[in-house]
């Protein structure tokens, strides 16, 4: 999902956490199925932990969430012992967009816009639409002047603020104890973001947009418990807990033309990044999103397939 985020990010439109919903059948989700021997409840204190190994170099895997909720405590005394003599931090690819792309930018933010009347354009949607007005404290015209996917995009924002989601933590946690330990961080890869943004937002069809507002409209409607709890469960080393959290805005990007193959490419990248970080004798710290590192062809899968040792949290 962080890798999905790199979307909304280069519009400036939103960073915010996915949620949870059934998926549609032809729905293209890399990570829809977990390894199970991999979901492994924690033994040390604190979130989860893998850890990859092939004799003479260990890298300890930390799963993560796509954003907190503000104030939510974690214990970082097991990231604070491994970040020791670590030669590196590696942390998910990371997507760069600068000045130059902002005129890019708020051209792909007018084609999210619409002359038709949103709520005459989501049809069976409309009775949702109206409750999550309701829920954000919004007026009965809020969103008009959007298509589905700029609505579902600019409401996503929205409810990001209202639950007080932090999207840089914990990684802005992590970053700071990597500073006092003198550890360098680096991206497992870097893309340029506005290809991405414009194939998406120019090629989404009126069906994709449609899945990303639905996506979002069920976030709002169940309210901030969901998200609260897996947080809970990710701070305590319950895997399974953490990675049952929502999903909804994953589904509304890989709706979007291009997004299930940055997903894959974004794995990609991340195993590579790995293997060469197995060439250094050591130890070092990788910082994934929990569930590409438990997903039925994700990192760790990938990793023990290329035929390093793979450990759980609960070894």
């Amino acid at each position: 999902m962080r890798r999905l985020a790199i979307l909304a990010m280069a519009a400036g439109l939103l960073t915010t956490t996915p949620a949870r919903a059934q998926n549609p059948p032809a729905l293209d989700d890399p990570e829809a199925n977990v390894v199970e021997a991999l979901v492994v409840a924690a033994k040390l204190p604190g979130p989860a932990w893998w850890r990859i190994s092939d004799g003479d170099t260990t890298i300890y895997m930390l799963g993560v969430l796509q954003a907190l909720p503000r104030g939510q405590a974690w214990d970082t005394s097991v990231l604070d012992h491994r970040l020791e003599g670590a030669f590196a931090v590696i942390l998910p690819p990371e997507g760069k967009a600068g000045l130059g792309d902002l005129p890019a930018a708020l051209a792909l933010r007018g084609r999210l816009k619409s002359a038709a009347p949103l709520d005459a354009s989501v049809g069976e949607l409309a009775p949702k639409l109206a409750r999550a007005r309701v829920v954000l404290g919004k007026g009965a015209d809020a969103y008009n002047g959007w298509s589905p996917l700029g609505a579902g995009i600019m409401m996503a924002g929205d409810y990001r603020k209202t639950v007080r989601l932090e999207p840089a933590e914990p990684e802005r946690a992590i970053a700071r104890l990597a500073r006092k330990h003198r550890v360098k961080t680096r991206p497992a890869a870097t893309y340029k973001v506005m290809p991405l943004v414009k194939t998406a937002v120019r090629e989404h069809s009126r069906e994709a947009g449609l899945i990303c507002l639905e996506g979002v409209l069920d976030e709002v409607n169940a309210g901030p418990e969901a998200a609260r709890a897996a947080a809970r469960a990710w701070a305590r080393g319950d895997v399974r807990g953490a990675i049952a959290g929502p999903r909804n805005f994953q589904r509304c990007l890989l709706a979007l033309p291009g997004m299930a193959d940055l997903e894959r490419k974004g794995t990609h990248d991340e195993v590579e990044a790995l293997s060469a970080a197995m060439n250094t004798p050591g130890h070092a710290v990788a910082v994934f999103g929990i569930r590409s590192l438990v997903a039925r062809g994700g990192v760790l899968d990938q990793m023990r397939s290329r035929g390093f040792e793979v450990s759980t949290p609960g070894e």
